[in-house]
């Protein structure tokens, strides 16, 4: 979904990684898959660069049916 909507904005994984703050190796290994559980604050960075809200994000709400999603510090945080 990200590569998808990054590349109808017609932007480079360089692009967004200038726009979001994230590194353009992180976007890289979401877009791959190779990074299954991203922390919140980088879906949260990416969702605001290409204008999607945090709902698009399946493994969000997976991790909300759970009670908890990884902050920026790798330590789980209650989002309720």
């Amino acid at each position: 979904m990200i590569r998808v909507k990054r590349v109808k904005k017609g932007w480079t994984q360089l692009e967004l990684a200038e726009v979001s703050g994230v590194p353009q190796c992180t976007i890289s290994q979401i877009e791959r898959g190779s990074r299954r559980y991203p922390t919140y604050d980088t879906i949260r960075k990416i969702a605001k660069a290409l204008d999607l809200p945090l709902e698009d994000f399946s493994f969000i709400q997976d991790h909300n049916e759970k009670g908890a999603v990884k902050d920026e510090d790798s330590e789980a945080t209650s989002i309720l």
